[in-house]
């Protein structure tokens, strides 16, 4: 297989992946779906695979709760959040209504239980208590909540609070329901072992023990669905996000503002189908595939390796082949000093007109030359 190197100058901030562009799929037939809004999407690329009315404001009702789901993960990646943490009930929290675990003012919980009661039952007390813990009260949770959209790029998101309840200023889209999906499931495990939970028990020690039931009548019920989010109220209809898994392939499809939740179920399906139908995963490399070599400037040594950062198995149309594929690569630090693990570049694997592209890392540490390097070699060079 060969590379085309291509050294690129980085005159800006170059972002690798885009989020949301259109596939442009061999066949794409009209879908007979019920509610107002919908979208498909591939988790690897972030394209839209299918949508109608993505971009219309409606009412997320508890799917906004993707975002402080979002935001409770990333304060745990900076270590500013443990899963054994504790948190202690607020007037604040105990006072949401709906539905709720009945955490009381005072009471301990941990940081695990209340997400699990967020992820599986959809508790309002339980995602007000964490993000009270995370930002020091609602408000400035509210306030972190918007701060993120914005970084995401869901331009037609806007939250008044962090449950869903309804507020005329509290909205959001399909599209930008599905970016905030689609980083929320980077998190992989540490979200999705809770939203695949059926059914699990909060205070399970204690004299009042609490049964959490999903919302997400889909589990168990389709091939790989393994989540994430329902949301109800009367104004916002049924909606639902829902992600599923099969052979190398994760969708992401949004419904929104269906009339019943027998609409919410049967749109998600007729959206995963079809995704499944039209799209595949092709293996190509993994973590330690060699994939050419490249000598920095000012470099110590000479051709070090260029490994994908992660296993790369790209998804594209049904019918497209590892053999019809086009690979580049795209060299966007040129010069030692480098440490072992830094993003030099990325691969580009394209097919026509779509194109995947992988961040490419160097296994080794690049040292600069000294100059009793320098001068070596200016005595080699004069003996040759």
């Amino acid at each position: 297989m060969k590379f085309i190197l291509i050294l690129f100058v980085l005159l800006f901030n170059l972002s690798i992946k885009t989020d949301t562009q259109k596939y442009k799929l061999p066949q794409n037939e009209e879908l007979k779906l019920n509610a107002k809004s919908h979208i498909l999407m591939d988790f690897d690329s972030g394209e839209i695979l299918y949508s109608h009315n993505e971009e219309e404001k409606l009412y997320p009702a508890s799917m906004t709760k993707m975002m402080g789901m979002l935001l409770v993960l990333e304060a745990i990646d900076e270590n500013r959040l443990n899963w054994n943490d504790i948190v202690e009930g607020s007037e604040t929290s105990s006072s949401m209504g709906g539905t709720q675990i009945f955490l009381a003012p005072n009471e301990k919980m941990s940081v695990d239980d209340l997400f699990k009661a967020v992820a599986i039952n959809s508790a309002n007390d339980a995602i007000v208590a964490l993000g009270e813990k995370v930002s020091g009260n609602i408000d400035s949770f509210i306030d972190l909540m918007n701060k993120k959209a914005k970084e995401l790029n869901m331009v037609n998101t806007n939250f008044k609070n962090a449950t869903g309840f309804d507020n005329e200023e509290h909205y959001t889209t399909a599209k930008d329901m599905a970016i905030l999906a689609r980083n929320l499931l980077k998190h992989g495990e540490d979200v999705l072992r809770y939203t695949r939970m059926k059914e699990a028990y909060i205070r399970k020690d204690t004299a009042n023990p609490f049964w959490l039931v999903s919302t997400n009548k889909l589990l168990g019920n389709y091939e790989g669905l393994d989540g994430l989010k329902t949301g109800f109220t009367n104004k916002a209809g049924y909606n639902l996000t829902a992600t599923a898994y099969r052979k190398g392939v994760r969708l992401i499809s949004v419904i929104m503002c269906a009339k019943t939740i027998k609409e919410r179920s049967q749109d998600t399906v007729t959206l995963l189908n079809y995704g499944f139908s039209k799209v595949k995963a092709i293996e190509i490399f993994d973590q330690d595939t060699s994939l050419a070599t490249f000598t920095f400037k000012n470099a110590l040594t000479k051709d070090t390796k260029l490994y994908p950062k992660e296993k790369i198995n790209p998804v594209f149309p049904i019918n497209v082949k590892a053999e019809d594929l086009d690979y580049k690569i795209v060299i966007t630090k040129s010069s030692a000093p480098l440490k072992a693990n830094d993003v030099v570049g990325y691969l580009v694997i394209s097919y026509n007109d779509i194109t995947r592209n992988y961040d490419v890392v160097i296994k080794e540490d690049v040292l600069t030359k000294g100059y009793f390097d320098y001068f070596f070699e200016y005595l080699k060079d004069m003996m040759c």
